[in-house]
């Protein structure tokens, strides 16, 4: 078997060791103790306390900045490639047909693989575009070798919206570190709602999106009042950042339960409200692709209501690890948030179900060595 000697590139900022600063870590560490080589490049250096944890299991990290010069990117990573000799260039989160990246790899023997985790919203191509962009994808993935797909459902869509030939799409489903993740003792849980002043045995209901209009947060606030109506000790943890959390706010102190719902910002010890969780909500709105932190929470031992749109229902089994609701419908989700709350019983079996869901599909381990897999593939033709 050829060795493998991969350039991981990531089109992000990592200021948390969140799921893909996890994966690119594990994924270079595995790759590495097979005797092989990793890289990992971020659009900016991880803080000094994540780089030290990715010098400590002996991986790289560089640096490539993908909004700045075109030609530069394309130079440094061709030069990259050369240094290293690297015969695998992993993109996440860049554009999949991106130039720059066929011209960076093009010529030297490398291989070209992405990765789509992308949530999207329908935007259906027609007429003399839809036309071009067939043309134009289909010389393009000429120069790619494989398109992992986080999900059925993503894979759906590139061969949709891009024409991307079934060939070149393996589905490779997001995992987590289970040993991250954990449900929380009565007395941990009681000594986590005393750091915010909220009463033992409150009801913890969790969402982890950034407040962007697209994750549906709006009609979590609505679902919210109607929870806190009929269960008082109930309170709501919106953790996340973004341009829509000053309407969000003002939308709460509106709904009157600017008490109920607590705007955390965004935190690097996410894995510690998800065990103290009751209920994960995620009411995302635009097609969803394999959310982390749904796994995330199932992991947890949490059960989850979430909208039934995009890839969630590939994760969420509806009725068995949670309650899939239709999107824009903050009743039923106030409904389904109600019934686990007042339900222990049905609360505790969904959350042990979707914490075997995740140890049995979507496990850390299995997405790492699943990757290095399609590694081999490419290297072989």
């Amino acid at each position: 078997m050829k060795k493998i000697s991969v350039l991981t590139l990531i089109h992000m900022r990592p200021n948390k060791l969140g799921a893909l600063e996890e994966y690119s870590l594990h994924l270079s560490a595995e790759i590495i103790r097979r005797g092989n080589h990793a890289i990992v490049g971020f659009s900016d250096y991880p803080p000094p306390w994540l780089m030290k944890k990715f010098e400590s299991f002996g991986v790289q990290v560089l640096k490539f900045e993908p909004s700045g010069n075109r030609k530069k990117l394309i130079v440094d990573i061709r030069k990259t490639i050369q240094k290293y000799n690297l015969n695998i260039v992993h993109a996440i989160f860049y554009p999949v047909y991106s130039k720059d990246l066929i011209l960076a790899t093009f010529g030297n023997g490398c291989k070209l693989i992405h990765s789509d985790q992308e949530s999207r919203i329908s935007h259906p191509t027609k007429g003399w575009r839809s036309l071009g962009r067939y043309l134009c994808n289909r010389i393009f993935q000429r120069y790619i070798d494989a398109i992992i797909a986080d999900a059925e459902f993503i894979r759906e869509c590139q061969i949709k919206d891009h024409f991307t030939k079934p060939g070149k799409l393996p589905i490779i489903y997001n995992g987590v570190n289970l040993r991250r993740f954990k449900g929380a003792t009565a007395p941990e849980k009681n000594e986590f709602l005393k750091q915010f002043d909220i009463p033992e045995h409150s009801f913890v209901i969790v969402t982890i999106a950034q407040c962007i209009k697209e994750k549906g947060l709006n009609y979590l606030l609505d679902a919210a009042k109607v929870v806190a109506d009929k269960h008082p000790n109930s309170i709501f943890f919106v953790i996340g950042d973004g341009p829509e959390r000053s309407n969000l706010e003002r939308q709460a102190l509106t709904l009157g339960i600017k008490d109920k719902i607590i705007f955390t910002g965004m935190r690097v010890d996410t894995e510690m409200f998800l065990s103290v969780a009751d209920v994960f909500v995620l009411l995302s709105v635009w097609e969803e692709a394999f959310a982390f932190s749904l796994l995330e929470a199932m992991a947890s031992g949490c059960p989850v209501v979430a909208s039934r749109i995009g890839a969630i229902p590939e994760s969420v089994l509806d009725g068995v690890t949670g309650i899939l609701v239709p999107p824009r419908d903050a009743k039923a989700a106030a409904d389904a948030i109600l019934k686990l709350l007042t339900d222990d019983g049905l609360r505790l079996k969904m959350g042990m179900a979707a914490r075997k869901r995740v140890e049995e599909n979507f496990s850390l381990e299995q997405w790492v060595n699943k990757t290095i897999e399609v590694y081999e593939k490419a290297l072989q033709t």
